[in-house]
């Protein structure tokens, strides 16, 4: 569909002006008799009117009853587009000619309920799907006793055959080599400063710089080291 119908009030006008021009056509309702360029005006006119209605109608009940079943939505969307409609076609009329009014309502109505059937229908195939949940937690936090589970994780330090996990849930040991755990780590953003750590981006609290080093500080408090390596990973990240 083209960008300039990507505005669901304006993909909402289509089903009215397509109405409108099929009625236009059909002449139904005793208006055969009149030109074609009257037909168009009056029908576009009365399905414009009752769009709008309708679409108020759909907003009411999106707020009210979020829950609705495609039926419900297409009475309501349809009595709102009667309703919008109906000064139009009572000013046509006598005042005294009750019938004939209630039943030029009934037509519309009805025609009503068709147009938003199809509105209604081919609004819930259009819809796209959800897109597919990107997973964010990193697998190593599968690897932790569960108070850690659902904490953000810091940073991972190496020490001898085991690892030390640095969240924000504390800290824990893993017999795991840290290239394991970098691993692990995806789809988190990070970096080596040093070869026997990993930091996780969100888990820098600051850098600075003292005695010509950089130092990162964890968001627990915990500073990492920077080798002079690190130090250029840190810069080319923007991390200072």
């Amino acid at each position: 569909m083209p960008e300039i119908f990507s505005h669901p009030a304006l993909r909402g006008l289509i089903t009215p002006i397509l109405a409108g021009l099929v009625l236009s056509i059909l002449a139904p309702f005793g208006t055969a008799g009149f030109s074609l360029s009257f037909r168009l005006v009056y029908w576009l006119g009365l399905t414009l009117a009752g769009g709008l209605g309708a679409m108020s109608a759909r907003a009411l009940c999106r707020k009210f009853l979020p829950k609705a079943s495609i039926w419900v939505r297409t009475g309501v969307q349809s009595l709102g587009a009667t309703a919008a409609v109906a000064p139009f076609v009572i000013s046509m009329f006598n005042e005294n000619n009750i019938l004939s009014i209630f039943l030029t309502l009934f037509y519309i109505w009805v025609v009503a309920i068709v147009i938003t059937s199809v509105g209604e229908l081919a609004s819930r195939n259009a819809a796209p799907e959800p897109p597919a949940a990107t997973e964010t937690r990193p697998a190593l936090l599968d690897r932790l006793p569960p108070k850690f589970r659902d904490a953000d994780l810091y940073a991972i330090s190496s020490e001898d055959h085991y690892v030390r996990i640095h969240s924000a849930a504390g800290e824990h040991m893993l017999l795991m080599r840290l290239s394991d755990a970098e691993d692990l780590a995806a789809p988190l953003s990070g970096l080596k400063p040093h070869r026997s750590w990993w930091v996780a981006e969100a888990g820098v609290d600051s850098v600075s710089k003292s005695d010509g080093k950089l130092r990162i500080t964890l968001k627990s408090g915990i500073d990492a080291p920077v080798s002079r390596e690190g130090a250029k990973r840190v810069r080319d990240a923007n991390w200072v």
